[in-house]
């Protein structure tokens, strides 16, 4: 989120990590389920400024992860949590 972003949504009263989170394309790595993790090789993220890289998230409880393996091609949603980046929605890729 960008500066003027957080200042605007001070000043409304929203918190900062209100605002929603785009769908972002990605590819399975590695999912491991009995951590709550996934591994993704994604496209940039463009609400937060990161760029497309693979790295592992934190998946919320919500997200079931026994549907999915390695090379499914996904889109998914991500928020920030105790400062720490976590898959708040995925889905297979049509």
């Amino acid at each position: 989120m960008r500066h003027w972003q957080i200042a605007v949504a001070f000043v409304l009263g929203f918190p900062a990590h209100a605002a929603p989170s785009e769908w972002v394309a990605a590819q399975v790595v590695k999912v491991e389920p009995e951590r709550s993790r996934v591994t993704l090789d994604h496209a940039r993220i463009k609400s937060i400024g990161m760029e497309a890289m693979v790295m592992p998230f934190k998946v919320q409880e919500a997200v079931d992860l026994k549907p999915f393996k390695a090379g499914d091609k996904v889109r998914f949603r991500v928020t920030n949590k105790d400062d720490h980046l976590v898959v708040e929605a995925m889905e297979k890729s049509k």
